[in-house]
């Protein structure tokens, strides 16, 4: 099966409140967890992000948001 090949211009996905935590959060955790692999760091992450609060989660979410409207905003523009 071929993959096809994908537009340059094409808008980027928006990118998710827990992966804006996850960017934010795993440089200042690196040096703690430098000897864990990537996928253990995101682990421990996950579950950080997992047991906190809405009002916690609350900056993310509202980037996640603002991310999420200009792929709209783009996503338009691109298909007209």
């Amino acid at each position: 099966r071929k993959k096809s090949k994908k537009d340059p211009d094409a808008p980027k996905h928006p990118m998710s409140a827990f992966l804006y935590y996850l960017t934010s959060e795993r440089p200042r955790l690196a040096e703690h967890l430098s000897d864990m692999s990537i996928g253990q760091q995101t682990k421990i992450i996950a579950k950080q992000w997992k047991i906190m609060d809405e009002n916690d989660r609350a900056p993310w979410e509202k980037l996640a948001k603002h991310d999420k409207d200009r792929y709209a905003r783009e996503r338009r523009e691109y298909q007209s």
